[in-house]
């Protein structure tokens, strides 16, 4: 990857956060993005009215290359496959959208928790963790709490954002990769000395008897 503007993108279906960063690391805006519409559809073409207006304001700091969050691909639940596949959606739909302005790199939530080291300590969530690191990393991001004392709707987002960007940063630095242990090696089996019978398995809920053998 050649050095360029590089944004984070943390994609769902209700907001997306934005992340921009400068090729050396600075951080250049927060911003977030809350689709609108009564259905998918309408959602997918205000997600992508508003992520042209976004880039339209950094038009003349690319090329750029776009940091999208990969799409977990398991799930449980009717509940949680319906939410995951809404979510594949917007990503698929901003994925696409950002592949017109630069290149997109997705990257495996556990690949962007393991580059930057999270530690999610303890009566801390995931995003409690991101947030705090993002706050220690980041003096200017724009950390506000309600009147009840939450965060302000966008706070998290933004900052899984920032955490995207910083994951894509190091790599395109070499500093990291996505492989987490390097290449896959096979084990081997030892083999049988000669004339060793074959172990034959025992079938589950009965047990084997041993036959005696006997001469002819």
């Amino acid at each position: 990857m050649s050095e360029a503007l590089y944004i984070g993108w943390d994609v769902s279906t209700s907001a997306i956060g934005v992340c921009a960063k400068l090729p050396g690391g600075t951080t250049l805006k927060f911003h977030v993005i809350f689709p609108k519409g009564e259905t998918h559809l309408e959602k997918h073409q205000n997600a992508r009215a508003q992520i042209m207006a976004f880039m339209q304001r950094l038009e003349g700091e690319g090329p750029f290359t776009h940091f999208v969050e990969d799409c977990i691909s398991g799930f449980s639940g009717v509940t949680t496959r319906q939410t995951l596949q809404k979510v594949a959606q917007m990503n698929a739909v901003c994925s696409l959208i950002l592949s017109d302005t630069g290149t997109v790199v997705h990257i495996p939530p556990v690949s962007t928790k393991r580059i930057m080291a999270l530690k999610v300590l303890d009566g801390e969530t995931k995003k409690d963790a991101v947030v705090r690191m993002c706050r220690a990393a980041e003096p200017e991001f724009p950390y506000r709490l309600t009147a009840e004392g939450n965060w302000v709707k966008g706070t998290d987002d933004m900052a899984d954002a920032w955490l995207l960007a910083e994951a894509g940063g190091r790599m395109m630095r070499g500093e990291a990769t996505l492989l987490a242990h390097g290449p896959k090696t096979k084990t081997r089996r030892p083999k049988r000395p000669p004339g060793e019978p074959r172990p034959v398995k025992p079938r589950k809920g009965r047990t084997r008897i041993p036959v005696p053998e006997t001469g002819v």
